[in-house]
């Protein structure tokens, strides 16, 4: 009876063990799982140095992009100027009546507003092609050759003193005055005709044109 009791109580304590062998490899393994799969940097306020910040080299590239799109020359100032002080358009580039000849023809120009003596100045840098100062017919004129093909014609001027081939000019020049009306737009009175052409095909001033600008 005895021998029974102590096999009992082995048993028992055998099994107690066990379970408590278990219970320990049961935490282990919990207390494993914590600090090595659950556990996430600290954010906290008290670890400012974990904090991950915006990347502002962008922001900061961007706006240096600004700046230097600020800095940059605009379109009236490197683009084609008017080639007169006042930018007043007479006539288009169209199919008008031509009081003079009295006859509808295509106008291959514009016509700006002005009296004899008023500036004409270059629309571009260029070199001068041609300068007419004997034409019978009162119709003198400037062509200037710039880059990209495009050519400039300023009808109805008087050229500036020594005005010739082959000189260079920069956007803005002055190239000589309005002259008194003459040739094929007589009665139109005292203007500046403008033309233009790209590869020798005549093209319409106000594509280069700002006309806002004054």
């Amino acid at each position: 009876m005895k021998e029974e009791n102590r096999k009992n109580k082995k048993k028992i304590l055998l099994t107690y063990l066990i379970l408590a062998a278990c219970l320990l490899v049961i935490a282990a393994i919990t207390v494993t799982v914590i600090f090595t799969v659950d556990r996430k940097p600290d954010l906290s306020i008290n670890n400012p140095n974990d904090i991950v910040k915006p990347d502002d080299s962008n922001n900061n590239d961007n706006e240096e992009d600004n700046d230097n799109d600020d800095n940059k020359p605009t379109d009236v100032e490197t683009g084609y100027k008017i080639p007169v002080e006042n930018a007043v358009v007479t006539t288009k580039y169209e199919f008008a009546h031509n009081e003079t000849l009295g006859q509808y023809r295509v106008h291959q120009g514009i016509d700006f507003e002005g009296k004899a003596g008023d500036s004409v100045c270059a629309v571009l840098d260029g070199t001068i092609t041609e300068v007419v100062t004997d034409s019978t017919i009162g119709e003198n004129y400037v062509t200037i050759s710039h880059a990209n093909g495009v050519t400039s014609t300023y009808k109805y001027i008087n050229a500036k003193d020594g005005l010739k081939a082959g000189n260079t000019v920069k956007r803005g020049e002055n190239i000589g005055t309005i002259a008194a009306a003459g040739g094929y737009e007589l009665k139109q009175g005292e203007h500046l005709h403008f033309e233009m052409s790209v590869n020798g095909k005549s093209a319409d001033p106000e594509t280069y044109l700002d006309l806002v600008e004054k």
